[in-house]
Order: structure tokens, then sequence, then C-alpha cells
């Protein structure tokens, strides 16, 4: 009785430990793909065009989302490459097909300072408060544990391009 007993206090402990550690790794590979492929495009549409890719050119920071909310089962990106979308525009191919995070793309010219969500940092490159350059930077919002009440967040930046991260595996 006394080795089942410790057998299901080690099985009560490891089990959420496991499956919290696999939504961490699925978020945090997902999420470096991605950030790979959205930042190649909008360094590469930098040097065709002269400025990152703004969403909509009628405000100071543009934000483009796809797909429109995060979910803890896999949704297809397929609605996002469609012709007339940021990322079609970008020529975005997706690493994968289908993603658990939203990714959302900030863009900003040199005269408007970065406003990046807490608790992250972009680096400063020296001015203030506006860069001397554009910046972006891409946040993807992640529910990897079926409760919308607290998501898992990642961030990167034109400036830093480390992923900073925030709950990671919720």
């Amino acid at each position: 009785m006394v080795v089942v007993a410790i057998i299901a206090i080690l099985a009560i402990v490891a089990i959420p430990a496991f499956f919290s550690t696999s939504r961490k790794s699925k978020a945090s590979s997902e999420t470096a793909a991605m950030f790979a492929e959205l930042s190649t495009k909008e360094e590469q549409y930098k040097i065709d065009k002269g400025t990152y890719f703004a969403a909509a050119a009628s405000t100071a920071t543009n934000t483009a989302t796809c797909p429109a909310a995060p979910s803890s089962t896999l949704q297809s990106v397929a609605a996002c490459i469609v012709p007339a979308t940021p990322w079609a525009t970008l020529h975005v191919n997706p690493p994968d097909s289908q993603v658990y995070c939203s990714y959302a793309i900030t863009v900003g010219p040199s005269t408007s300072a970065p406003a990046p969500p807490a608790p992250f940092t972009m680096a400063s490159d020296g001015t203030s408060p506006a860069p001397i350059s554009a910046w972006y930077f891409i946040v993807a919002t992640c529910d990897m544990d079926g409760n919308p009440a607290v998501n898992s967040t990642y961030f990167m930046s034109s400036m830093d391009t480390r992923i900073q991260s925030n709950n990671p595996g919720n």
C-alpha cells in the first residue's frame, strides 16, 4: 500500500509537469520558426521598399494579426496567405500549415517610439524617444492549455531578435 501511495504521489507531481513541458516545447518551437519567417519577410520588404510593411497606412503604428485568435487546437493559416492580406503582401510562407498561436506584427516609422506590450522590452538604438529608423515587433499569443484567461506570449523585435516569453506553456 505504501508503494502504491508513493507512486500515486509521484504521478500527481510528474504528469502535470510533463504536460506543461510538452506545451512549452510546442509553443517555443512554433514561435521560433514563425518569428524567423515573419522577420525575414519584413526585412526583405524593407530592402525592396525602403520601409517595413504597414498593414494600414492611416495610423502611426500598424498591426496585422493572423490567425485572429490563439487556440489550444491547431488552426489553419490558409486564410492568412490569400491575396490582399498582409501575409500575402509580405510573401509569408509559414513553416507549417497549422498553428496554435496568433501572430501580430506591429510596425512604425522612425518618428514613432515603439510601445511593446508589457512585460516585454525593446533594446534601444541609443535615441530617445524615437528610434533612428523604422521598426517592427512581432507578438505571438498562444493558448496552449485551453484556458484563455492566461495565455503564453512571445515577443521579438527588429531591434533585438532574442525571443522573450511570458507565461510559457499556458
